[in-house]
């Protein structure tokens, strides 16, 4: 049971696809696979679950249409203290025939879990700015309100089909005022 004045809020801090992408083409791009170089990425939802999919070619290949897509999937890791998100219980579920793909696809999961890291920070400053100004106002007829976000924990993940929502659940008091 919550205490008279308290109350809690979800604030949905939105990580788009599109940033993940980059993400993991700057990770990829500083250290590069041995034996191998991925020409596209691609990071989509499947049954709550977080696909990557890397077309990847042997580095000697030169023919740009060269390759062959290999699948990871696993989950977002959200660290709350830090304000980011990176990937978790990253695994290769569809790997190249080829055992040199195979064996890059290897190095670049174990890449991947280290290097991947999105800060969320910016958005979640605003989101707290912004509800927090909206919480202390003047009423009608004398009345105020005052109320401050003081707290936030993760709720959930949601893989949607645009980009991930992190639903923050936010903690805060409120009161209603009489007088100047």
């Amino acid at each position: 049971m919550t205490e008279p004045g308290t109350f809690d809020v979800i604030l949905p801090v939105r990580i788009g696809y599109d940033a993940l992408k980059e993400n993991i083409s700057q990770a990829i791009a500083a250290a590069p696979a041995q034996g191998a170089s991925v020409r596209e990425i691609e990071v989509y939802p499947s049954s709550g679950k977080l696909v990557i999919g890397l077309r990847t070619a042997k580095a000697s290949d030169t023919d740009p249409n060269a390759g062959q897509w290999s699948y990871l999937s696993g989950a977002l890791k959200v660290d709350t203290a830090n304000k980011t998100v990176g990937l978790a219980d990253l695994e290769v579920s569809a790997a190249p025939d080829d055992s040199e793909l195979a064996s890059a696809m290897q190095q670049l999961v174990a890449q991947l879990k280290q290097a991947v890291n999105i800060d969320y920070g910016i958005s979640y400053q605003n989101l707290l700015i912004a509800a927090n100004a909206r919480l202390t106002r003047p009423l009608k007829d004398g009345f105020r309100m005052e109320g401050k976000l003081s707290s936030v924990s993760l709720d959930k993940v949601l893989l949607l089909a645009d980009g991930a929502t992190l639903a923050l659940r936010a903690s805060g008091e409120l009161k209603i005022l009489y007088g100047m």
